[in-house]
C-alpha cells in the first residue's frame, strides 16, 4: 500500500472512530506499528490529526470538541447501577482479578484508573509505594490519599454524585497533556462480535482521551460482563494490551484475543 494511500486509510478511520490507537489502525491497515507510527507522525506535523502517546485523533475533530465549553452528558443517576451498588456485586471475583492484575505495575510507574469499581478494588490493594495515581474517581483518591508514597492526581470535570467521579471535557484536556505508562479500566460488557461497552456515553467519550494518553491499556472483567452488551460501544479488542478475567471456555474469543495480540491473564 503506497503511503498516501495509507494516510488517506488513516483520516478515513479516524473519522469513523473519533480516536484510534496505533495497533488498532495498524490491524485495519495489515501494516507494522512501525510504519502506523512514522505515518501518524507526519501527519501530525501537517496539522490534519492530534499525535499522542499510545494513538490520534483528527486535529479538526479535536477542534470541534474543544472550542467551546459543552456540558457533557453525566451518567443517570440510577441507585441500581451507582458506583456504590456496584461495589457489592462480585467483590470476591474483583477482588482476585485485582491481586492478578497488581503483576502488571512496579514502582515509578504512573497508572490510570477509571471510575469503574474493578479500579477501586485495584487501588484498594495498591502498597505504599513510589507511584503516581490519575484518577476522576473521588472514592480511589479518597482510598489512596493515605498511602504517602503514592502521589494522587485528580482529574476535573462535570461531577456525577451516582458515580462519584469526574467527567466531560475539562477531564479530558487534561489526559490531552499526560504520559501514562498504564491504563486500567473495566465495562458494562464485551461481546464476541461489538467488542467493549460502557455504561454510559460519559465514560466512554472519557475513555477514549485515556486511550490515547496510556501506552498500555489493561480490562479489568469479571465473567457476569462476558457475552453481554451495554449502552456505548468503546472499542473494538484490538485497543486492549491486557485481559485480566475469570476463566472462560469460549474458543472463539480465546482466537479473537491471540489475533489481536491481547494477553490473557486469569483467575
Amino acid at each position: 500500500m503506497l503511503q498516501l494511500e495509507r494516510h488517506n486509510r488513516i483520516v478515513g478511520l479516524l473519522e469513523q472512530n473519533g480516536a484510534m490507537r496505533v495497533n488498532q489502525i495498524a490491524l485495519e491497515l495489515a501494516v507494522s506499528r512501525e510504519t502506523i507510527r512514522r505515518d501518524l507522525t507526519m501527519l501530525d506535523k501537517k496539522g490534519v490529526l492530534l499525535r499522542s502517546h499510545g494513538g490520534a485523533l483528527l486535529a479538526d475533530n479535536f477542534k470541534t470538541i474543544s472550542s467551546s465549553y459543552k456540558a457533557p452528558i453525566l451518567p443517570d443517576r440510577l441507585q441500581a447501577d451507582s458506583f456504590r451498588t456496584r461495589t457489592t456485586i462480585n467483590v470476591d471475583e474483583k477482588s482476585k482479578i485485582a491481586r492478578k492484575a497488581l503483576s502488571l505495575i512496579k514502582p515509578g510507574d504512573t497508572i490510570l484508573l477509571d471510575c469503574s469499581s474493578s479500579s477501586w478494588f485495584l487501588a484498594r490493594q495498591l502498597s505504599d509505594m513510589e507511584l503516581t495515581v490519575v484518577t476522576q474517581s473521588t472514592s480511589i483518591i479518597n482510598t489512596l490519599v493515605s498511602r504517602n508514597s503514592i502521589r494522587l492526581i485528580g482529574l476535573g470535570g462535570d461531577y456525577s454524585a451516582s458515580q462519584e467521579a469526574f467527567f466531560g471535557e475539562m477531564a479530558g484536556k487534561q489526559l490531552d497533556e499526560m504520559n501514562i505508562d498504564t491504563l486500567f479500566f473495566s465495562c458494562q460488557g464485551m461481546d464476541l462480535d461489538r467488542g467493549i461497552f460502557a455504561e454510559s456515553r460519559a465514560h466512554e467519550a472519557l475513555l477514549q482521551h485515556m486511550f490515547l494518553a496510556a501506552k498500555k491499556v489493561v480490562l479489568l472483567v469479571d465473567g457476569s460482563k462476558h457475552s453481554k452488551i451495554g449502552s456505548e460501544r468503546i472499542c473494538g479488542f484490538g485497543a486492549l494490551d491486557v485481559l485480566v478475567t475469570e476463566k472462560f471456555n469460549d474458543p472463539l474469543l480465546e482466537k479473537e484475543m491471540i489475533w489481536h495480540n491481547v494477553k490473557v491473564l486469569t483467575i
